[in-house]
């Protein structure tokens, strides 16, 4: 099958301006061209045009920080009484609101029942169509840590307990490792700042992690604990109170940075989500500090990529695009973290993340600029996931998301 789009702009997320007047040829999966000109010839068989009437084409965007079936709050205390199978449903749901989207893309850092394996795999199928997805099993805390009894969450404790664990991850077909390094928001009884795994214990993960070529990535919020998981020689960090060490030495070492703002920046969220009092404290308490470290990050030159944490993905996704915005970045910049940069931490900007010849088809269609106006990525026309067009008009008999689950 041969996709044509013509009649508009390519913002292809390189770093180089966008293309005006452009004709995208799309051949089975891959991009096969990117050319100026408007395309005139007849439809030949095996082919189909859709004219995008000044539209802006961009690759797929990304969520790099997700929980497929995490639910904070749980007004409806649905974590605690539903089968696993229940679980499994709503995060199957969750990935494919996401794609109609024009999510792409999804790490999913923690999901309990290895939901996430099981998705991944019956999208890689074509089972259902979703997101493509990279997936780490369940995520690793102390005992009695950040996240215990949450995510199907494993309590290591020790450098070995740690290396049979993550070895069970990838046995069960995990993409990378999560290790929960710090307390953290949801978990009671705990600071955010406070440390919580060892040196030796974040080692013995990225040892073999890393000996099996797979990234890890680490919760964290306070600074001691990133500058110990860094020293560890994890891949990248997730939310992040920053300091000036942490981030020069995230510089460094290459490291990534999700910084998850929509935790402690969307204020509706916070005052109106549900949340209980303990987990609002700790937000407002924290919120100066997450936007100026992520402002210096960002001055800095540290990797940045987009991931939202909260669900429905499909909402908080875009949501987080704005946030990035508005925290400092320019609307290319915010575009950039959530396409070619998130497909790197992910390890395939080989493939995926740009509008480039030989690449994945995952594109999306807006019908207004978003380097003018970053909330036009809300404005979707189509997505396309590897040359296939994704079906993103409403579902008759479809329940919302937000009236099933909160």
């Amino acid at each position: 099958m041969k996709t044509i789009l013509t009649n508009c702009t390519v913002i292809a997320c390189t770093g180089k301006q966008p293309m005006k007047d452009v004709i995208v040829i799309v051949e089975d999966d891959k991009i096969a061209e990117v050319k100026a000109g408007t395309y005139s010839q007849a439809v030949g068989e095996g082919e189909r045009v859709f004219d995008l009437e000044g539209g802006y084409v961009l690759p797929g965007l990304w969520d790099v920080h997700a929980h497929l079936g995490d639910l904070i709050p749980d007004p409806k205390h649905l974590l605690e009484t539903e089968s696993p199978i229940d679980y499994a449903i709503r995060a199957g749901r969750n990935a494919m609101d996401a794609l109609r989207a024009g999510i792409t893309g999804i790490r999913i850092l923690g999901e309990d029942h290895y939901a996430d394996v099981a998705w991944k795999r019956s999208f890689d199928a074509g089972v259902f169509v979703g997101p493509r997805l990279f997936v780490c099993g369940k995520a690793m805390c102390i005992t009695g840590g950040h996240g215990h009894g949450t995510l199907g969450s494993v309590e290591v404790d020790g450098p070995y307990e740690m290396r049979k664990a993550v070895r069970e991850q990838l046995k069960h077909g995990a993409d990378q490792i999560k290790l929960m390094v710090t307390g953290g928001v949801m978990t009671a009884g705990e600071g955010m700042q406070e440390s919580q795994f060892l040196l030796d214990e974040i080692q013995a993960a990225t040892e073999v992690a890393h000996q099996k070529g797979k990234r890890v990535c680490v919760h964290a919020w306070g600074a001691a604990g990133i500058k110990t998981a860094i020293r560890g020689g994890v891949d990248s960090i997730e939310h992040g109170l920053l300091d000036d060490e942490a981030i020069e030495m995230m510089v460094e070492n290459g490291v990534f940075y999700v910084p998850t703002l929509n935790v402690t920046q969307g204020e509706k969220q916070i005052f109106e989500g549900g949340m209980p009092d303990f987990m609002v404290e700790k937000i407002l308490g924290s919120a100066k500090a997450h936007l100026e470290g992520f402002q210096k990050a960002l001055k800095a030159g540290v990797k940045i990529a987009c991931g939202a944490d909260p669900s429905p993905v499909a909402d908080f996704t875009l949501s987080e695009i704005e946030h990035l915005v508005r925290a400092g970045m320019t609307e290319m910049e915010a575009l950039i973290a959530a396409t070619r940069t998130s497909a790197d931490l992910c390890g395939v900007a080989d493939r995926m993340g740009t509008v480039e010849v030989g690449k994945l088809a995952d594109l999306i269609v807006v019908s207004a600029n978003p380097l003018e106006d970053i909330s036009n990525i809300r404005k979707l026309k189509l997505v396309l996931k590897g040359g296939r067009l994704v079906d993103i008009s409403p579902q008759e008999g479809l329940a919302d998301f937000w009236e099933l689950f909160f």
